[in-house]
């Protein structure tokens, strides 16, 4: 039998010889099997035994992670080798070829440019000279780029960027209008990618700024009293204190699932917001630290699981999409009552109670001009009521001039 390479083993089946890759056989970090073609004679083989030296296999928990060095010593993930073999060597493949294209410096295509970028510290996270942490991205929003670039590595992958067209562009956006907030998250992914990629020569312009996208895409509602008193009766308990504190403090999810439990007696949890990197002065409401108070604890962190451990971001992101996904949540997908509704309800709130604009925005940090853009509807109804208590009082002096001597009905 031919002399096999290191870490290929082979075993006997009944259609024919079964050869795979596995790295630290017999021992406790053996690798899964990756599948190789059963002719250990063929060029096929020969060349996906020399792509296995390139890949890399990381344990957490009970999960893998595959990741594919390039010749570039840039990192792709890949799927798993497993159950669909044929969908692991089709991305190791192209990441390959994504190496090679940057090697050459040649054809400057969106896997070329996605791979640059995703390996650029504006996607990566940064550690600061006292070895803290700054993402380039946060976690809910590479969670969407993730997505996003995937997309659009799958559509234009081979294509050089510079061939982009606005056309191009738009036929893709318009293909989201029956889920518009998904459009515009696209449309701005692919708009940071390219504009990203022009000073390292992918291009000379944006095409996405000459493209359009619905007016209403991406704005959630608030949650009327009926959602929240319907959410606190059906929900599981873990997730009751973070819409609380959404619904407090305004901030987004990806802050309040990093929020620590204040100090008694502070008046604000300082937090570094995950988007911006700013410090926000989360102020703590006499009633919001009375439900702090109710969960009778003493973890570090606020936001716990029934079993008391805390709540990782992308753990309650799955907790959470699973519960709403539940037929006792089906109100709120129809309604479109969703956790980041919860930071509509608090910038309305304050502008209710007559805050600034700007106080507001210190407060939920956010932009003043997203603070305007909320405030434009909370003005309106705050006006209609107030010009509804004028036209009361006026109405009995105006009503002879409208009605003349008509009777109220029922009444003589």
């Amino acid at each position: 039998m031919v002399e096999l390479p290191r870490y290929v083993h082979a075993k006997r089946r009944r259609g024919g010889l079964e050869l795979s890759f596995q790295k630290f056989r017999g021992t406790a970090n053996a690798w899964p099997r990756v599948k190789l073609p059963g002719n250990p004679l063929s060029q096929e083989f020969v060349r996906k035994v020399s792509l296995c030296a390139r890949l890399e296999a990381n344990k957490k928990g009970e999960d893998w992670s595959w990741q594919f060095v390039d010749i570039m010593d840039r990192r792709h993930d890949l799927p798993a080798p497993q159950p669909d073999p044929e969908a692991f060597w089709k991305a190791v493949e192209r990441a390959d070829a994504v190496g090679l294209e940057l090697s050459a410096g040649v054809r400057k295509t969106f896997s070329a440019l996605i791979a640059e970028f995703k390996a650029s510290a504006a996607y990566q996270l940064n550690i600061d000279e006292n070895g803290n942490s700054r993402p380039g991205l946060a976690d809910s929003t590479r969670d969407q780029y993730e997505r996003n670039l995937d997309d659009i590595e799958e559509a234009w992958g081979s294509d050089p960027v510079a061939d982009l067209t606005p056309v191009d562009v738009q036929k893709a956006i318009d293909a989201f209008r029956d889920t518009p907030s998904a459009g515009r998250v696209f449309r701005s992914v692919l708009s940071r990618l390219c504009s990203w990629g022009i000073p390292r020569g992918y291009g000379t312009s944006n095409p996405v700024e000459h493209t359009e996208t619905s007016e209403n895409a991406g704005t959630y509602d608030p949650w009327t009293p009926a959602a929240f008193e319907h959410f606190f009766q059906h929900a599981r308990i873990g997730l009751h204190l973070p819409v609380y504190s959404g619904l407090f403090t305004g901030q987004r999810l990806s802050d309040v699932i990093d929020m620590r439990r204040p100090r008694e007696g502070v008046t604000e949890m300082p937090l570094i917001a995950q988007k911006t990197g700013e410090l926000v002065p989360v102020q703590i409401h006499s009633e919001y630290r009375a439900i702090i108070q109710a969960q009778n604890s003493d973890h570090v962190m606020l936001h716990l699981r029934e079993d008391g451990e805390p709540w990782t971001y992308y753990g309650f992101k799955t907790a959470w999409q699973r519960e709403m996904n539940r037929p006792e949540f089906e109100i709120f997908r129809k309604n479109r009552w969703v956790f980041h509704g919860t930071r509509k309800n608090a910038v309305n709130n304050l502008l209710e109670v007559g805050c600034s604009e700007a106080r507001v925005a210190a407060i939920v940090n956010m932009s003043p001009a997203m603070v305007h853009h909320y405030s434009k509807k909370v003005s309106q109804f705050r006006l209609a009521r107030a010009a509804m208590e004028q036209f009361e009082e006026g109405w009995a002096k105006l009503r002879p001039s409208v009605l003349g001597t008509v009777k109220i009905v029922g009444k003589e």
